[in-house]
């Protein structure tokens, strides 16, 4: 455990950032190109809504590569400073309405539907070698994790919550035993082959940091993380839209004359390619 906390790396001022848009017409951007964390630049075509993670400025668009496909994207140039329009005191989540949370999920695409759904199944997945992505959101922010999936649950009226967590995942295990007593209806399992879509509604650890991020502050989660293997796995954080090449320059890794593979599917052009939440690892290996 020690060995693989110790290799945790943040990235998180990159030159640039790339967000992805589908169309002009859906964007929102101020007249002076200038934009602060968190300003609402827009929505998708499927109406998800678009915020900077960064503050800085729109220097231009450009075509590049995520792991969903090529998408046009905003370039803007960060600051540094992450500025932002206004600063959001934490919620009193108890005294909070349930439209309000609604609004809060909705607003940052984290609504998935629940309906008269009872269960919520919360899936974590370990890789001690490729991916270590959920192992240190569980054991760095096991507290959020855990009150943010009982105020969702008591706001949706959710009886019960499971936690998937890999037997050999030993660091999340033994971070979630610390707190988890304290939530009734919340407990881990290391299975998920027994729910069902029909009772329950699936969220990534990530998503459920997001969720706390969003009801608790207004916010959208800025950064994600990843396993980057060069012949050792290296956890790095990094904000949301980063190119891919900056991050491995930054962390001085040779790939030019490498293969790269994002989540062990290869990469042909990994200059264009940006990293998003749907990363999880990144492997250099020779050709």
């Amino acid at each position: 455990m020690k060995k693989e906390i110790q290799e945790y790396i943040t990235y998180l001022t990159p030159e640039f950032i790339y967000v992805p848009f589908d169309s002009i017409e859906k964007l929102q951007l101020p007249k002076n190109k200038k934009v602060n964390h968190n300003t609402l630049l827009g929505e998708r075509d499927n109406d998800k809504k678009i915020f900077s993670p960064v503050s800085g400025k729109i220097v231009g668009t450009s075509k590049m590569s995520y792991k969903s496909g090529n998408a046009n994207s905003l370039v803007i140039e960060n600051d540094f400073i992450d500025k932002k329009e206004k600063l959001n005191p934490t919620r009193n989540l108890s005294k909070t309405k349930k439209s309000d949370i609604v609004e809060s999920l909705k607003k940052y695409g984290l609504d998935n539907k629940i309906n008269s759904k009872t269960t919520l199944v919360v899936n974590s997945l370990y890789d001690k070698n490729y991916d270590l992505k959920d192992m240190v959101i569980n054991y760095e922010s096991y507290e959020e994790i855990l009150e943010a999936i009982d105020e969702f649950m008591s706001a949706f009226g959710m009886k019960n919550c499971y936690i998937c967590v890999s037997r050999d995942d030993l660091n999340s295990i033994g971070a979630y035993n610390k707190y988890i007593n304290a939530f009734l209806n919340i407990c881990m399992v290391h299975s998920n082959k027994k729910f069902k879509d029909s009772t329950c509604v699936f969220y990534s650890v990530e998503e459920i940091l997001a969720i706390h991020k969003a009801i608790s502050l207004d916010y959208m989660y800025d950064n994600t993380i990843l396993t980057i293997n060069d012949g050792k796995p290296i956890i790095v954080k990094v904000k949301l839209y980063t190119s891919l090449v900056e991050l491995l320059e930054a962390l001085k890794i040779a790939y030019k004359t490498k293969s790269i593979y994002i989540d062990n599917i290869k990469i042909d052009n990994p200059s264009n390619f940006i990293i998003d939440a749907n990363v999880r690892s990144v492997i250099v290996k020779d050709k």
